[in-house]
């Protein structure tokens, strides 16, 4: 019997449960930067890199969004610091695919860089859109297996999209 009203609680909790953690995940706020940065639907955010503003985990597939800002002394920095993030990809085994300048996601524009690491068989893709806005300069770096590359490469855009601004 004892048994039995242990299954029927869990139960209960499970369906309690199960609604919150199906909810999408609320923005996060920085009020460092003066940002506010909103996840994608079926994100959620997540714990990570201590140095990112924000990080969010898909739930299905593990792929990660995250974004780091750093204040510049002057605007010529922000070239040390993009240059200094490629170059520990390249060092780590990453593969740069393609990278193009001026490129506009939203109201912003950078340069998005396309990179692939092959480990164990599959094919991991890194997106990395990089921009200054002021005296900041803004990483957005995605995380995800090449296979599901085109299924979310509009959910990273549309981090970048939503930042605002304070």
């Amino acid at each position: 019997m004892r048994m039995a009203r242990f299954f029927v609680a869990l139960l209960v909790a499970l369906c309690f449960a199960t609604p919150a953690l199906a909810q999408d995940a609320k923005p996060v706020t920085n009020d460092e930067f003066k940002v506010t940065i909103t996840p994608p639907e079926k994100w959620e955010v997540a714990q990570g890199n201590d140095k990112a503003v924000a990080n969010f985990k898909h739930r299905g597939s593990q792929s990660q969004i995250e974004v780091v800002g750093t204040k510049l002394m002057t605007a010529d920095v922000a070239d040390v610091f993009f240059n200094t993030f490629h170059k520990t990809l390249k060092e780590s085994g990453f593969e740069l695919e393609d990278s193009k300048k001026d490129v506009a996601v939203g109201d912003y524009k950078g340069t998005r860089s396309n990179y692939k690491f092959q480990h164990s068989g599959v094919t991991l893709s890194v997106v990395v859109f990089e921009f200054t806005r002021e005296n900041t300069a803004w990483l957005v770096v995605g995380y995800m297996q090449q296979a599901d590359k085109e299924k979310y490469v509009k959910d990273f855009d549309s981090v970048v999209t939503t930042m605002k601004f304070n």
